[in-house]
């Protein structure tokens, strides 16, 4: 759109002088006018920018991985990051000398946040418990290697407990076991007797000559001793030995599918 403009009658010097602004001031003037609506423009842009508010923590029930098949939720990977807490804060104070305090977990060293190595080590720590569950269940230990059964079964122990005690029966152990003690606790045994269903079925063997072999690499673990009477000692280490690397094996092949709009936003601190 165009416009015209009207010639007016020039105003004499003498009048221009008394009641015009000077020059000098209209293009100062102008240049303020400009960087104002230049920053006005800006501002949403800047506002954008600015760092994201921290997402909200996810529910409990929320998927956080699934390795083979197996579902993970926030409350269980919960457990291993509580228990990997104190391993990263040392290894993050002994390596770079860091301490404590508000921006600890999000304060990058060599490109890595202690926020995320823990989330890391956590994930490493729930594959391998993982592939022991499943293998369990393979192999007939359990009816159920998901954690919604873990669940159910803690709450049922704990409910027999408060039984017993309200019986005044002898019961062995804590009156009532958390949530993380009693993982720990059925994981142990669970090692425990797949430990025996696969040395019973071959899947670990124990011929005289492995341990011997073993008894020969590790003397130093069995002091004083010969191979004749340190045997029942010697084949529970081979044992062992060979199942914690049979579970390695399985988390170093598992299929692990990280949820990260979930495993990144769940709470380290």
């Amino acid at each position: 759109m165009s416009t015209s403009t009207r010639h007016r009658p020039r105003t004499p010097a003498k009048n221009r002088a008394r009641g015009s602004v000077p020059l000098w001031a209209i293009a100062v003037t102008a240049l303020v006018a400009a960087a104002a609506i230049t920053v006005a423009a800006l501002l949403p842009g800047m506002q954008h920018s600015r760092p994201p508010a921290a997402a909200p923590a996810p529910p409990v029930t929320a998927v956080a991985a699934t390795i083979d098949g197996q579902d993970v939720p926030v409350r269980e990977l919960a457990l291993y990051l509580a228990q990997e807490r104190a391993a990263t804060f040392t290894y993050f104070r002994q390596k770079f000398g860091t301490d404590d305090g508000p921006d600890f977990w999000t304060t990058e060293h060599d490109g890595q946040t202690p926020a995320a190595y823990l989330r890391k080590r956590a994930l490493a720590d729930v594959t391998r418990a993982t592939v022991e569950l499943n293998l369990a269940h393979r192999q007939g230990l359990v009816a159920d290697s998901g954690y919604d059964a873990f669940l159910r079964n803690w709450q049922a122990e704990n409910a027999r407990r408060r039984t017993a005690v309200a019986t005044r029966q002898v019961i062995y152990g804590p009156v009532q076991y958390t949530e993380s003690n009693y993982f720990t606790y059925v994981l142990s045994n669970l090692a425990a007797a797949l430990r025996d269903r696969l040395t019973d079925t071959r899947a670990i063997t124990t011929s005289n000559s492995a341990l011997r072999s073993y008894f020969t690499a590790h003397r130093g673990d069995f002091p004083h001793q010969s191979f004749a009477t340190a045997h029942e000692e010697v084949r529970q280490a081979y044992v062992l030995d060979r199942y914690r690397a049979l579970i390695e094996r399985l988390a170093g092949s598992a299929r692990v599918r990280v949820r990260h709009e979930v495993f990144d936003a769940v709470r380290v601190t």
